[in-house]
């Protein structure tokens, strides 16, 4: 067994293993090394010296699960105890096994403990992502109770700052971007739920890094329940970043030979700034997900909630779906309302059956009407709820996640079904199955509207066992269907992460659709997240949910640089709207290719009232870029906007989009947008920009770029 491996990406490398015995360490994680790097020179330029004032005679070592019982006094990577016992113990490598130049397994015992730990590390040189996962298995014949298993990935001094996420209802992905603490910077989520407020990533860079320049990590738990992020600089000196799932007391008791496994852990470095970096995770994730948009382009879709809410009436429905054809729809959705006696959100979750007081004789004359105008249909669910004034909850009280002899909380007048008992799966997944085998359904709008609180299952905290189940019952429907997609939605962007992404083809980033909330959100997401699966709708206006009123082309283009749909309630407009509407949704399609298979690249700007963004072409023949403002500028004229990802050497047609309404006021424009555009090399389109117009604020245009 040797010391140490060198996994090798396009662009990075990651060293990693043990001289010691021990749990294996980092030695190196960034830029690509020579493939004939000495790597015991890179364990002798690292070797710390012993500072006095160190209480200890030997410096623990940072290693992937730091370890309480060698004196590490940071975030425990372990922690867990059995009858108040084999809580500080001490693991020796045992076996390192390489899987090609690609992967690792490292197996780790604590034969005092009765613990064995496996470590399994990856780096794809496709996408240069790092994937990490810990499991632990009890190997004596006491329960072992854990309490934490965490994954650390060190970093060097010079990641000096850190981006997080927050957020809530109506305005998820927020960002905010400070130095590295002296202590820790920790992100928790307790929801039940990948949650609004905490999206399970840190990214870290060093000081002034941007969108094309700097060394930034990234690091993401693909997680759907509750979760730990900390962000750690040790007195020592060093500084770490560990993801873990957050457990509730007593959540995870391993018998012996029980096994525990960590969410996967998914990292990447980038020594060109932020878009790399994003790059990397969308290569990744796409490769994750069953989804491929070459073969089937993202269809347009309309949704009905804000046009009917839970007011279904056939022949309105009707006429929708007459009129959504006409603008271009391509997949049409019958949201919230159409099941058990759904008038409201106070009753009938759970009672999956078609209300033929609504639609008299069930949904095949809907059905049948949508795939006449050769659209898809699709229905919303959330499987996961009941309401106590439902025909399910009355049957089965006991189906619900509860702590006996408590009142349950309600949350939008809903329980959470307990998806970890046989029976409650069985009758989800009948329900599931039977309109999916039943009616010619070809997506489904999954979603989960509260947080879990007192999520008991026979007395024992079960968010765990509940997120697992929810993955089983996915995947089974997929398995059993799988050319339905699926949409993972919670009140939103409340479950957004890579690893319900394995299993859903489709994310609704929030309940906001107002554009310029979409705006900042889109920018966040899009860290991590490839456009091509943000739901991204154009809204009605005033906006529902903040009652603002914004231009229809500054709504489209930012529908236009996600999966595009609409709320709009097509029948209330003219012929002249939605003759609008349809050449916006024209010009969609005529982009879509590019917008779902392109590199997503953001654009770094001199102004914070001003975001810009584009997709480029994977050969950079061509691109689309988008210069929207934010609020008004400080100063009259906005600062030239230099392009990104183009080949340099390569000459460009430059054309330009400015929707009715986005041009604000200006005696004369510029020769450039008289002319409108002309022919550039890349490499001045990059180094010194075009100028923009005078712009609204909350306005929007398109950059057209071709090569010649």
């Amino acid at each position: 067994m040797q010391d140490w491996y060198h996994l090798k990406g396009t662009h990075s490398s990651l060293v990693i293993g043990s001289d010691d015995g021990q749990v294996p360490r980092v030695l190196h994680w960034g830029a690509r090394l020579a493939d004939d790097t000495p790597l015991e020179q890179l364990a002798l330029l690292t070797d710390p010296p012993h500072p006095n004032g160190s209480v200890m005679d030997t410096i623990p070592h940072l290693s992937l699960v730091p370890e309480l019982g060698r004196g590490f006094h940071g975030e425990a990577g372990l922690m867990g105890h059995a009858d108040r016992r084999r809580w500080g113990g001490q693991f020796r490598l045992e076996i390192a096994e390489a899987e090609g130049e690609s992967a690792l397994t490292f197996r780790c015992r604590d034969d005092l403990a009765g613990l064995a730990l496996d470590l399994e590390v990856s780096l794809d040189p496709g996408c240069d992502v790092v994937t990490l996962q810990a499991r632990l298995t009890n190997l004596a014949e006491a329960p072992f109770e854990l309490d934490h298993l965490g994954l650390s990935l060190p970093l060097p001094a010079r990641a000096a700052e850190l981006i997080s996420f927050h957020g809530r209802w109506i305005q998820e992905f927020l960002t905010q971007r400070q130095p590295w603490p002296m202590s820790k910077l920790v992100r928790e989520n307790r929801r039940g739920k990948t949650s609004h407020d905490s999206f399970p990533a840190l990214i870290a860079g060093e000081t002034g890094f941007a969108e094309q320049r700097g060394e930034v990590w990234g690091i993401h738990l693909a997680w759907s329940g509750n979760h730990r992020l900390v962000a750690e600089r040790l007195v020592e000196g060093p500084r770490h970043i560990q993801a873990a799932e957050w457990l509730y007391p007593g959540e995870l008791r391993l018998a012996q030979d029980e096994s525990y496994a960590t969410p996967r852990v998914y990292a990447s470095w980038s020594g060109e700034g932020l878009n790399r970096l994003s790059r990397q995770f969308h290569r990744c994730l796409r490769g994750l997900m069953d989804l491929d948009v070459r073969r089937k382009p993202r269809p347009v879709h309309l949704n009905t909630w804000e046009g009917f809410y839970f007011d279904h009436k056939p022949e309105e429905l009707l006429d929708l779906v007459e009129q959504a054809a006409k603008v271009g729809v391509e997949r049409f959705i019958l949201d919230d309302g159409w099941f058990g006696r759904r008038d409201d959100d106070h009753a009938g979750l759970g009672d999956w059956f078609v209300d033929e007081r609504k639609h008299p004789g069930g949904l095949v004359y809907l059905i049948e009407a949508v795939k006449a105008r050769g659209m898809e249909f699709g229905l919303w669910f959330e499987p996961e709820m009941v309401n106590p004034d439902s025909e399910l909850f009355r049957a089965h009280p006991d189906w619900i996640l509860q702590l006996e002899g408590y009142d349950q909380p309600l949350g939008r007048h809903q329980y959470v079904l307990d998806l970890a008992r046989p029976e409650v799966f069985d009758y989800l997944f009948e329900r599931l199955d039977h309109f999916l085998s039943t009616y010619d359904i070809a997506y489904i709008k999954w979603d989960m509207n509260r947080d879990l609180v007192q999520p008991g299952s026979g007395g024992v905290p079960s968010v765990h066992r509940q997120t697992e189940a929810f993955y089983r019952l996915v995947a089974q429907l997929r398995a059993a269907h799988p050319e339905v997609e699926i949409e993972t939605c919670a009140s939103g962007g409340g479950r957004i992460d890579f690893e319900v992404l394995r299993h859903t083809q489709r994310v609704w980033l929030s309940d906001c659709i107002d554009p310029l909330e979409r705006q900042r959100m889109q920018y966040g997401a899009s860290l991590f997240l490839p456009h091509e699966i943000l739901g991204s709708h154009i809204s009605a206006s005033p906006g529902h949910t903040t009652g603002r009123r914004h231009a229809l082309g500054y709504r489209l283009i930012t529908a236009m640089f996600g999966h595009m749909g609409m709320e709009l309630d097509v029948r209330a407009m003219s012929e002249a709207e939605q003759a609008g509407v349809r050449e916006l949704v024209d010009r969609y399609k005529h982009h879509r290719e590019l917008l779902h298979t392109g590199d997503f690249t953001r654009l770094d700007t001199a102004d914070e009232a001003l975001q810009a963004y584009g997709v480029v072409a994977e050969d950079r023949s061509r691109a689309l870029f988008a210069a929207t403002t934010l609020a008004l500028p400080r100063q009259f004229l906005l600062p030239p906007l230099r392009l990104a990802g183009l080949d340099p050497l390569r000459r460009y047609r430059v054309g330009f989009w400015l929707p009715e309404g986005a041009l604000g006021p200006q005696r004369e424009a510029s020769e450039l947008l008289a002319r409108g555009g002309g022919v550039f090399s890349g490499e001045l389109l990059q180094r010194v920009g075009l100028q923009l117009p005078v712009l609204h604020p909350e306005a929007a245009m398109l950059i057209e770029v071709a090569g010649v």
